[in-house]
């Protein structure tokens, strides 16, 4: 111990100067009442905050909530829907209807512009297609997957 003393002086000369003691205190007479007051504490923590009454409100608002939420999601994705969907007038042909729609559309999807304006300036019955005019349609725009579902009933 001794020659770690001397080793401090050279390296730290006012470090070994200080005493070697503890600079926390208690202050006096801390202890004296000490258990008092930690039981004045612990009293007071363990004072039962009383129970509200059960009221049928604390038990409709999850159900409320959930309503809530229903019809929220429900006007979100309904009226929209609704307006940009045509009226239909017949029930009963509701499905043939959208299926004749949907096939209409696509077909005037897939005609360029020019083709358009040509079938709009043609008579109706102009021209008869022949077998090969209709073949090479059916090659060029029909997937071999549709004409073995079309004709096997799927």
């Amino acid at each position: 111990m001794d020659t770690e003393m001397k080793d401090l002086e050279k390296i730290a000369p006012e470090l070994s100067k200080l005493k070697n003691e503890n600079p926390f205190r208690v202050p006096e007479g801390y202890f004296d009442d000490f258990a008092a007051r930690l039981q004045s504490k612990i009293e007071a923590e363990q004072v039962v905050v009383p129970s509200k009454k059960s009221t049928i409100i604390r038990y409709l608002k999850p159900a409320i909530g959930l309503a809530a939420g229903f019809a929220l999601i429900f006007s979100l994705a309904y009226w929209p829907l609704k307006s940009l969907t045509p009226k239909q007038v017949a029930k009963n042909n509701t499905i043939e209807m959208d299926i004749n729609d949907m096939l209409f559309a696509s077909a005037v999807e897939a005609i360029d512009v020019n083709s358009f304006y040509e079938l709009l300036e043609k008579p109706a019955n102009a021209e008869q297609l022949s077998d090969d005019d209709v073949a090479a349609y059916v090659k060029n725009n029909v997937s071999e997957y549709e004409i073995y579902s079309a004709t096997n009933g799927n």
